[in-house]
């Protein structure tokens, strides 16, 4: 009887599963949009969350651009990677006087962010980490790589661009610059560092 039974139960699994493949290829599948939202091109603000910073808007690799560039108001220089690797896509957290832009991949193996002008704190490094004062941009910059042994480990530089800004959040002058990675290599790393360049 059991052996009667097992291929009556898959047969009914997989008329279960038939139908519903059917019923959800019933509607449109979802799609990103080919033209930036109206938040993310910044003709309407974003919606602010409890921390002060917007909520994050969707994923548009060309959108960073428009949203910093019409929301960070607070000073200059505004930077942003005019390099990224293929396959990447940013999301944007911005309010007038901060922003954050994250890049990531689809499997989330490799994320890039950069932080602008709110006081990072980031964990030290123990172990088999490194840690470095590197001019770069002109000023004296911190790299952090977390685990020295291993290729695509976390990285970051921590710096203060020279600039105007009217809601600094540290003493030192300038603007503070946070760019950190995991899963890119160091060639690759600095590669997205060396090209940062104000929105304008």
């Amino acid at each position: 009887m059991t052996d009667r039974l097992v291929p009556r139960l898959l047969a009914t699994l997989a008329a279960t599963l038939l139908l519903a493949a059917c019923r959800g290829g019933a509607s449109s599948p979802a799609t990103p949009p080919s033209q930036p939202s109206a938040t993310v091109s910044g003709s309407a603000p974003p919606t602010p969350v409890a921390n002060g910073l917007p909520s994050p808007i969707a994923p548009d690799p060309g959108g960073a651009v428009a949203v910093i560039r019409s929301t960070v108001t607070a000073g200059n220089p505004r930077l942003l990677p005019t390099y990224v690797p293929s396959g990447m896509t940013a999301i944007v957290r911005a309010a007038q006087a901060s922003y954050t832009v994250r890049y990531t991949d689809d499997p989330h193996a490799r994320e890039i962010t950069l932080t602008v002008n709110e006081g990072v704190n980031p964990p030290p490094y123990v172990g088999s980490g490194s840690q470095a004062n590197l001019q770069f941009r002109g000023v004296r910059t911190l790299y952090t790589v977390y685990d020295a042994t291993a290729p695509v480990s976390q990285r970051y530089l921590l710096w203060h661009e020279p600039g105007t800004w009217s809601a600094a959040v540290t003493s030192m002058p300038g603007i503070e610059y946070f760019l950190s990675a995991t899963g890119l290599t160091e060639a690759e790393f600095f590669r997205v560092a060396f090209s940062l360049q104000p929105v304008g």
